[in-house]
């Protein structure tokens, strides 16, 4: 998991590996038992008379109170500059972490592009940066290349082999490539989903839904 906002949540017992596919899978549970109101079909909400108006103009009376959960903003952001490897020695590392905030950390995963070598290790530079920091172009994606270059060579990773002098050996530059950044706000948030997988169940009809679906393995969820 990329960001530090799902580091250390079992997904295990949703039988999801990560924060996305639990997402898809919440939805389609409350989409199924009804508690999913014109999911992916809503324009605007009006509070104070409790309309929700749909894509199509239609508008909904809502029979109960309605709970905003709207986060606020914090000014800051976890930034994920992403890089595709594209030379250098085999290696083990799965992480590499500093003290700054820019390129924070840097994590690796096997690549998912098509046509590389299953061994091929892709990589992320996750940076905490202020809603001005991220305009900068100091800490643009080509500052984030430089920076996460000198953290390999601090950690020891090398570059392909070049030549030997003697007993010494030496290695050519690692090589990568930038592939997007993405850029997530960091809010404010009434609870954290963290907060939420730690609530006591309650282990009404969506959720003995959730149990069948998963139990089964022909099912999508399963």
């Amino acid at each position: 998991t990329l960001s530090e906002e799902f580091e250390d949540i079992d997904f295990s017992e949703f039988n999801v590996k990560n924060g996305e596919e639990f997402t898809q899978n919440l939805l389609f549970i409350t989409g199924l038992t009804s508690l999913l109101i014109e999911g992916g079909n809503v324009a605007g909400l009006r509070p104070d008379d409790k309309k929700l108006i749909t894509k199509g103009n239609r508008r909904i009376t809502l029979s109960t109170d309605v709970e905003i959960f709207d986060a606020k903003n914090t000014g800051f952001n976890e930034v994920f500059d992403a890089f595709h490897w594209r030379s250098g020695q085999s290696h083990e590392t799965t992480r590499i972490n500093s003290d700054d905030n820019f390129c924070n950390r840097v994590l690796f995963y096997g690549s998912r592009r098509n046509g590389v070598n299953w061994r091929t290790k892709d990589f992320t530079s996750v940076s905490h940066l202020t809603d001005k920091e991220v305009l900068d172009p100091d800490y643009g994606q080509g500052m984030a290349r430089i920076k996460t270059a000198r953290m390999f060579k601090a950690d020891g990773l090398k570059g392909d082999y070049a030549w030997a002098n003697g007993d010494k050996k030496y290695y050519k530059s690692i090589k990568f490539d930038f592939a997007g950044r993405e850029v997530l706000p960091r809010v404010e948030q009434k609870l954290t989903l963290k907060e939420v997988c730690e609530m006591k169940q309650v282990e009404g009809e969506p959720w003995k839904m959730w149990k069948r679906l998963i139990s089964r393995e022909k099912t999508w969820l399963g």
